[in-house]
């Protein structure tokens, strides 16, 4: 890793991911958190993680409801 250790660059990772996760989809707005990093290769692995949470934050999720698991719960 050239001037970041693996753990550092997790971190800031994280810190992306978080932020993007912190925004609900029903209440999230369109504006993009601020980034705190001004500085490369920070910036771009805070924007990676962020990216990625909202890429996540969109698959849908299916939950099968008891009903269907267990028939004799009618």
């Amino acid at each position: 890793m050239t001037g970041m250790s693996a753990f550092r660059r997790s971190r800031i990772y994280a810190e992306g991911w978080n932020a993007a996760r912190a925004q609900s989809p029903r209440t999230a707005t369109a504006q993009k958190p601020e980034n705190p990093y001004t500085a490369e290769p920070e910036r771009s692995r805070w924007n990676e993680g962020y990216a990625n949470a909202q890429r996540n934050n969109r698959q849908v999720r299916f939950t099968p409801s008891r009903v269907s698991a267990d028939p004799a719960a009618k």
